[in-house]
């Protein structure tokens, strides 16, 4: 696709429009001051609020070999994106076009494309291949008739919040501080599928998820949970881990336990959002502490619950 490919492929829209540009994963506090301030900005002046989405991260295609985790699929991110109040969301590639654009050729294209007479941008953005920020950009004469717009960092427990931040959070137990960065409950989706049963032949039978997007999975251990399949919301004991009390090497898995449920989950599709996370993920001496222990995480999950 040449540059030009590139935004034919964008509906052309009449100005004019205040418009944000990034890959927002998770949505967090900082995405949402920044999505709020593009709609009132759109509000005020009587434009179309619309944002640029990138669907993968820049550095997957900087480092391809790397493995790349997100907080969220695209789709996840259209929702609420959308629920902000942004009226248009373009989806993008971030790829060699776009990284080879300069500032000044990306902006006259969004100005021709989609009339751009405000772009936002978070703290320390820059733009195009010679990475121009906000007051830079401000200074060229061409885009007087644009303005350009920062929007400070969110900040929570002295943590500046980002996406980087939160997925630190999750994966080094600190899920208390990834659920005030994200402003909600850290959730995923995924598909059941065949498991060991050995839930099941225990008293507890789980559903076995399996991720349909590489979201970032929180730390091992025991979670209050609320799961989500064919539209109804049951209560859940999350296990994430290698359940250590059977295998000394096992897989990790993602095993979530409905209260008061029965019935067939396996090919369902679930959302599992993590409400509190109980306990470090532990081996136990033999099978029947194991099972004395879930009975209390199930009574502390339905105390945690209760109120939702």
């Amino acid at each position: 696709m040449s540059m030009t490919d590139l935004f034919d492929s964008i509906d052309a829209m009449k100005g004019p429009t205040v418009a944000t540009v990034g890959t927002f994963d998770g949505v967090h506090l900082g995405h949402q001051s920044l999505l709020k301030r593009v709609r009132d900005e759109a509000s005020v002046r009587g434009a179309k609020s619309v944002a640029f989405v990138f669907r993968e991260q820049p550095r997957a295609y900087f480092k391809p070999a790397a493995t790349v985790s997100y907080l969220s699929n695209i789709e996840e991110r259209r929702t609420t994106l959308g629920r902000i109040g942004i009226e248009t969301i373009i989806e993008m590639e971030f790829g060699s076009e776009i990284q080879q654009l300069s500032s000044i050729e990306f902006i006259k294209a969004l100005r021709k494309r989609v009339g751009l007479t405000a772009l936002v941008l978070g703290p320390g953005a820059r733009i195009g291949s010679d990475r121009a920020d906000v007051d830079q950009l401000s200074g060229v004469e061409e885009f007087s008739d644009i303005s350009f717009i920062s929007v400070p960092a969110a900040i929570v427990d002295g943590q500046t919040v980002s996406s980087s931040a939160i997925r630190k959070a999750l994966v080094d137990g600190g899920y208390d501080l990834a659920a005030r960065m994200l402003g909600r409950n850290y959730s995923i989706t995924g598909v059941v599928i065949d498991g060991e049963k050995r839930g099941r032949d225990i008293g507890f039978p789980t559903a076995n998820i399996e991720l349909d997007f590489p979201v970032i999975v929180p730390e091992n251990g025991i979670y209050a949970s609320m799961v989500e399949v064919d539209g109804v919301t049951h209560q859940a004991a999350t296990s994430i881990g290698v359940r250590p009390t059977f295998e000394s090497n096992g897989g990790r898995t993602i095993e979530a336990y409905l209260l008061d449920f029965d019935g067939d989950l396996y090919t369902k599709r679930l959302r599992l959002e993590f409400v509190k996370r109980l306990r470090a993920e532990v081996a136990f001496e033999s099978v029947e502490q194991l099972i004395e222990q879930m009975n209390k995480d199930v009574e502390q999950t339905r105390q945690i619950l209760a109120s939702r």
